[in-house]
């Protein structure tokens, strides 16, 4: 079901142009241009205008008059989304969140801060080190992730086998509601149960609920030590038993990633580290130094049973960042391989990765043009990215892409028990799948969701969260 919307008029463009500042809209095409384009590769979509608000009363007045004539408006953090989470398909208001990106309020006895939305997640952790505190949600993403993109994405990230996703350190938000109400959920208390939980609601809706213009953050205190170890071993099933047998000693690791051979040796030479080929396993664990000494050992004794072919344990702080930076460079470092590179991610329960693992290997086998995969990702999760390489232009490689993203979603993730996206969002990446996975009735009780908040579906439309679904557009995946 298709929607019918305004367009902004001239008149229109002047009315916000009252409410932001001549100098915090632009329709200019230059402009337009970068706001067509995410990370997500293979989708353009044009907004009529983008806007930059400086507070939650410009959003309020800004979202009554797109309400009034129906025009969409669209949020957008650092467009680093993998899912076209933040793209604009119908048109109208891009709403660039990256100008509300003030730290508002820190209190260290409590363990809280207050943020604006555009604050990126990695200036928010210098802010925090220097204090002894950290936000521990850890995208590869993070030098340029807002914090917003990340509450309405629920981001993961590298640590969120010991310390959760974003939902799991966000107390409160102060939002705009899509017909111009300023709205305040959650409680500054760590503890509140006296209404319906409408913060984990607007957490992981990607910008089909609300916008979002301050959050309210747990932190915690920096860790007294760390320690990174990586592993490689010839093959995929040693390193899930040797990931598997780590997280089944009553070692909590704070990171446990994998890295499949392509992906390994294209990160490593990325990063200028000599390593020998094979299926990486990335270990950090962090907390009291006695503890964490003794945790190392541990694991550094069971990957040993399981006889990898190399292995590097750091012995200085420059070392373990060396490790981590060259497992988040993954996908920059398969970028140089072909010229399109579609990312990924759901999940399977940890024990079903390696059958997940041959069966994406068989993929390309089915195909009719060249589809390169390669597979990284949170092992302690089951949380994998198998990533696409092709070339993008060719309509023969971009179809056979289609089917592989098919394959992947109907033949692997859903039949072995998993979920569709473990911390990417839906966007319109994997819209044709939700059905798949939750049912008619629980998809359609999400758009009922949608409508109460959003009755004239201005907000984000034509996302799979809330829908209406298919967009009225070619999204690179199948229909």
């Amino acid at each position: 079901m298709g929607l019918e919307y305004g367009r902004l008029s001239e008149g229109l463009i002047a009315e916000l142009e009252s409410i932001v500042g001549p100098e915090n809209i632009s329709t200019r095409a230059e402009d337009l241009l970068c706001g067509s384009y995410e990370a997500t590769p293979l989708i353009e979509c044009k907004p009529d205008a983008i806007l930059a608000p400086r507070t939650a009363e410009q959003i309020s007045e800004i979202l009554v008059l797109a309400n009034r004539h129906r025009i969409p408006v669209t949020p957008r953090g650092a467009g680093t989304s993998l899912a076209g989470n933040s793209l604009t398909v119908a048109g109208g208001i891009c709403l660039d969140m990256s100008s509300m990106k003030s730290i508002l309020e820190f209190d260290g006895a409590n363990q809280t801060i207050a943020v604006e939305p555009g604050v990126v997640c990695d200036t928010l952790n210098d802010y925090l080190a220097d204090r002894g505190f950290f936000f521990p949600p850890d995208p590869a993403s993070s030098s340029a992730a807002t914090i917003g993109g990340m509450v309405a994405n629920n981001s993961g990230g590298n640590r969120a086998l010991k310390y959760g996703v974003t939902k799991d350190h966000v107390l409160w938000l102060e939002a705009v509601l899509p017909t111009g109400e300023i709205v305040r959920t959650g409680s500054r208390t760590l503890k509140s149960v006296s209404g319906y939980d409408l913060t984990r609601l607007l957490i992981g809706s990607e910008g089909t609920l609300a916008v979002i213009t301050k959050v309210g953050l747990k932190v915690m205190p920096l860790p007294e030590a760390r320690a990174v170890s990586l592993y490689i071993f010839d093959d995929v099933e040693e390193a899930v038993r040797t990931a598997v047998e780590i997280k089944s000693s009553g070692i909590l690791p704070s990171m446990l990633e994998f890295m499949d051979e392509a992906s390994s040796k294209a990160s490593f030479e990325y990063a200028k580290m000599d390593c020998p080929e094979g299926c990486a396993v990335l270990v950090e664990c962090d907390g009291w130094r006695e503890a964490v000494e003794r945790e190392a050992e541990s694991i550094h004794r069971i990957a040993l049973r399981r006889g990898p072919k190399f292995f590097e344990r750091a012995s200085s702080r420059e070392e373990m960042e060396r490790l981590i930076s060259a497992r988040k460079a993954a996908l920059p470092a398969l970028s140089r391989i072909a010229p399109t590179i579609f990312m990924e991610d759901f999940t399977v329960p940890m024990t079903k990765i390696p059958e997940a693992y041959a069966r994406i290997a068989r993929i390309p086998e089915g195909l009719d043009a060249p589809i390169g995969i390669s597979t990284f990702g949170h092992i302690g999760e089951g949380n994998l990215h198998p990533n696409f390489l092709f070339d993008g232009s060719d309509p023969e490689q971009r179809r056979a892409f289609r089917k592989a993203l098919d394959v992947l979603y109907r033949e692997v993730v859903i039949p072995l028990g998993g979920s569709i996206t473990g911390e990417h969002g839906v966007g319109l990446s994997r819209g044709d799948y939700m059905e798949l996975e939750h049912g008619a009735r629980v998809v359609g009780l999400m758009r009922e969701i949608k409508r109460v908040f959003d009755p004239n579906m201005i907000l984000n439309p034509y996302k799979a969260k809330g829908g209406p679904w298919p967009p009225p557009m070619d999204i690179g995946g199948p229909h």
